[in-house]
């Protein structure tokens, strides 16, 4: 069975349909109370702080850089680990575009009708058509602006997606069941290139953590390929060049490594 992404929009079932699969599927679902009791405890944010930037996005939240970047991180490295296990649904937090180098990924966008979309959050909420549909519009804005921000990419393109759902027309049943028969396929079953390809994305993400913990690390990027790392970005000083080359070093499967660390302080003060 593959890697199963969903994506939608509020009220249109998402969240259902995920579990949904995970029933009929015998599948792991990690939604977004599984990554937040996974991340709580790792980063020295509130629960409240949380919630924002899990739901909202860093650009939402008027914090530190660093701890944006921290908590960003934290957050990719469990999506990262729970993709590892091949049998699982990982709902939102742009999951499919975080996986979307990996092959054998399903990914699922399920829509609806806004006024649809309306009654349902009216209904679970109590709250009037009027407000359920604002709440819609503006949570559908805020993760919009989650993913433009984090991936630069556009969260309600269907070129983002394997399949998009209707589901104001197909019931959950007939959603969960076209999307079990679609990962049974043999190109959505993981291979040894999968698993490669998250092995060097884990271990990215893990040199990332280890880095933006303890340094201000200015437009840093870490890439990995076939075990083979590559770092890139702006730090304050020769100082904090050697430390984060030596942090680096000390992450476990770190083998041959490369970098372009720039020291440049006048940089540091216009980069993110």
């Amino acid at each position: 069975m593959s890697i199963i992404t969903v994506s939608g929009e509020m009220g249109s079932l998402r969240d259902e349909l995920a579990m949904e699969i995970c029933q009929r599927g015998g599948l792991e679902c990690v939604d977004r109370r599984t990554l937040m009791e996974a991340v709580r405890g790792l980063v020295d944010i509130s629960r409240d702080e949380h919630q924002i930037l899990a739901e909202q996005g860093p650009a939402m939240l008027d914090m530190g850089s660093r701890r944006r970047r921290v908590f960003a991180a934290f957050l990719e490295s469990v999506v990262l680990q729970y993709a590892q296990n091949d049998q699982v649904v990982l709902v939102g937090r742009g999951a499919n575009l975080l996986l979307r180098l990996v092959p054998a990924v399903l990914r699922i966008r399920t829509t609806a009708p806004l006024e649809l979309r309306a009654q349902r959050i009216a209904a679970a909420e109590g709250l009037d058509l009027d407000r359920a549909r604002q709440l819609a519009t503006v949570v559908d804005r805020q993760r919009r602006a989650y993913v433009a921000h984090v991936f630069g990419a556009d969260w309600a393109s269907p070129l983002n997606y394997d399949l998009v759902l209707n589901l104001g027309r197909l019931s959950l049943e007939q959603a969960a069941a076209t999307v079990l028969d679609l990962a049974a396929h043999d190109e959505y079953q993981p291979s040894d290139d999968t698993r490669g390809i998250l092995a060097d994305l884990v271990l990215a993400v893990k040199v990332r953590l280890a880095l933006v913990e303890d340094l201000d690390v200015h437009a840093l990027d870490v890439d990995c390929h076939n075990g083979r790392l590559s770092i890139t970005g702006y730090v304050a000083s020769q100082e904090d060049l050697d430390r984060a080359l030596s942090l680096a070093r000390a992450v476990p499967g770190v083998g041959i490594m490369e970098h372009q660390l720039e020291v440049s302080p006048a940089l540091m003060k216009f980069l993110p």
